[in-house]
């Protein structure tokens, strides 16, 4: 009896050795012994902001910030100067101008650091446009042609650029105009029996872009 009991027990003793000693199954192998949290996401790189700009055109002045683009044409000058404001945040006080020798005017200018708009006495009747610096007020001018106040004089003939004036006669031009744009019932001055143009007038330094004046043309002797 005693013998009996002791070799049950030797053999319950095996069997639990063995089972303990036994190697994994493939399922019990292949369960993690831990859960792993996901992995987040990767976090999206937030777009840069695009710089608000002017854009001078032939036929008026764009402000454009971010994905908005308010317009003022030139020939409605108060739509300019509020549209400036707007992008400056400031409208200078109107100086009056000079007459010049032989003509009587009655224009204005209003005078921001890098840019001037000249209109009849009022802010009102047409606008024109000069930019003597890349900014105003941090805000970048450029042309649609994306020349600007420091371009070079390759950016300006890439952009179609075409002799407007070479004061010292040397061959190279001074003045430069870029655009095209036929005004009807208006004779052109340097093309005569054509039609007269507008366009932007681009002033140089050497090769460099030192004024960009907007609307231009070659009908009008003042």
């Amino acid at each position: 009896m005693h013998r009996s009991v002791r070799l049950l027990l030797a053999l319950t003793t095996s069997v639990v050795l063995l089972t303990a000693c036994a190697p994994q199954s493939a399922q019990e192998a292949a369960s993690p012994s831990a859960t792993t949290p996901p992995s987040s996401p990767p976090s999206s790189t937030p777009t840069p902001a695009v710089a608000a700009q002017l854009v001078i055109t032939i036929d008026g002045v764009e402000y454009v910030d971010g994905d908005d683009t308010a317009t003022a044409p030139f020939e409605d000058a108060a739509s300019v100067l509020a549209l400036l404001e707007d992008a400056t945040g400031e409208l200078p006080a109107p100086v009056e101008l000079e007459s010049p020798p032989g003509y009587e005017i009655d224009l204005v200018r209003y005078e921001w650091n890098g840019l001037m708009v000249v209109t009849d006495a009022g802010g009102t009747g047409s606008a024109t446009v000069t930019a003597t610096a890349p900014t105003v007020d941090g805000v970048a001018i450029t042309t649609d042609d994306g020349l600007a106040v420091g371009s070079s004089r390759t950016d300006v003939v890439r952009a179609g650029g075409w002799d407007v004036w070479d004061e010292d006669g040397d061959g190279i031009a001074e003045q430069v105009g870029v655009g095209h744009q036929e005004v009807e019932g208006t004779t052109s001055l340097s093309r005569p029996g054509e039609v007269g143009i507008m366009f932007v007038l681009i002033s140089l330094d050497g090769d460099l872009v030192s004024e960009i004046q907007s609307p231009s043309n070659d009908y009008s002797d003042l």
